[in-house]
This record gives structure tokens, C-alpha cells and sequence, in this order.
């Protein structure tokens, strides 16, 4: 018989969507990024995705994709985006973006790189092509040093929620050959994911 894994990952539905909407607000009022008792609009247009510790039957780690028309997302709303990038986004067939965010997870869990492959993967499954973000300057480096030259800024960087933000964009079709090519690594964590179950239930 085969162990157990630490964690699973997968699309939160049901409690345990309450659970990751919890914990989201939980870490982001913690770093002042949220008010105790402030209303987050995406909550209901948002899939979220966990890390859960099977042992302690506990969410972990958190992000979600938000589906809202385009310049009803938080990065368009509140953010200056390049004309360029404006055009080009506007393209977009409207089932083909969503918005990445609520990115968190408790501290002594490495589950961030996991969390990302599983929205990737949804993401292949139901044919969304590209992210759309808006996140600080911490994560924006690690996003950036993980996806290369595909992980793109497209607008002003201002002070949001607290600290410096930055607008970007993940385009995955023009991603996937320079993955392949130049980070193969993260190809192969990306693309060939054995577990492909993307439900969380009880």
C-alpha cells in the first residue's frame, strides 16, 4: 500500500471553500492587506484552489481565479495598464482569462509551487490561456524568476493594498515553448502532473 501524501491540491468546493475564503482573509488581515471586517467583491465570482494537510485535515494554502469581465477584474479597475497591453488583452476570447490572486499560504508549509501547478493544470483542462495579476514586489519576483520572460508587467506599478504592486500577465501558450526549451524542469512539474483531480470534497 502506497503512503499517504503530506498535501493534497485541488479546487476547494463545498466547506472546503469556506475554509480557503477563511484562511485568505485570515493571512491577508494579518499583513493589513484586508480589514477584519472588509468585504472582498471577488469572493463570489472566484474558484479557489487549496493545499490541504491530510494528517491535520487542514487548509493550508490558498489562491483562486477570478472570472469577471475584463475591466471589471482588480488589475484593470485599479490599475494604470499600458495601452498596448490593453489592446491586446482586449482580444481575449472571454473564457480564455481569469485573474490570479489571494496567493497565501501558513508560513511552515513549502506548498506555493503546488498550489500554481494545479491551477496550471485546471487552467490546460478548461482552456484558459492567460493569468492576469496583480501582486507585490516580493511575489512578483518569485513569479518571475519561476516563469521567465512569459511572466510579463502591463501596467504601473503603485502602492495597493498596503505595499508596492505590480501588474502582470502569464501568457501560457507563449510560455510553453520557452518552458520546454529553457526551463525544463519546470516543464515536466508543469505539463506532466500525475494526480488530475482538481475536486476537493467531504
Amino acid at each position: 500500500m502506497q503512503p499517504v501524501k503530506k498535501y493534497y491540491y485541488g479546487q476547494a468546493i463545498s466547506q472546503f471553500r469556506e475554509e480557503a475564503i477563511q484562511l485568505h482573509r485570515k493571512r491577508y488581515s494579518e499583513v493589513g492587506f484586508l480589514l477584519e471586517d472588509e468585504q472582498d467583491p471577488y469572493e463570489s465570482d472566484s474558484l479557489y484552489f487549496v493545499a490541504k494537510d491530510q494528517e491535520k485535515n487542514e487548509i493550508v494554502g490558498v489562491t483562486r481565479l477570478i472570472f469577471k469581465p475584463l475591466l471589471e477584474l482588480a488589475t484593470l479597475e485599479h490599475f494604470t495598464i499600458y495601452d498596448l497591453d490593453i489592446k491586446k488583452l482586449q482580444k481575449l476570447d472571454k473564457n480564455s482569462y481569469a485573474e490570479v490572486s489571494a496567493f497565501t499560504k501558513m508560513p511552515q508549509h513549502e506548498v506555493g509551487m503546488d498550489i500554481i501547478r494545479t491551477v496550471f493544470q485546471y487552467s490546460l483542462h478548461h482552456g484558459i490561456t492567460h493569468w492576469i495579476c496583480c501582486i507585490d514586489e516580493r511575489v512578483y519576483k518569485y513569479l518571475n524568476r519561476v516563469f521567465g520572460p512569459a511572466f510579463k508587467i502591463i501596467g504601473e506599478p503603485q502602492v495597493y493594498l498596503g505595499s508596492v504592486t505590480i501588474p502582470c500577465i502569464l501568457d501560457i501558450p507563449a510560455g510553453t515553448p520557452i518552458f520546454k526549451s529553457t526551463k525544463p524542469k519546470l516543464y515536466e512539474f508543469l505539463f506532466n502532473y500525475e494526480n488530475q483531480i482538481l475536486e476537493v470534497s467531504k
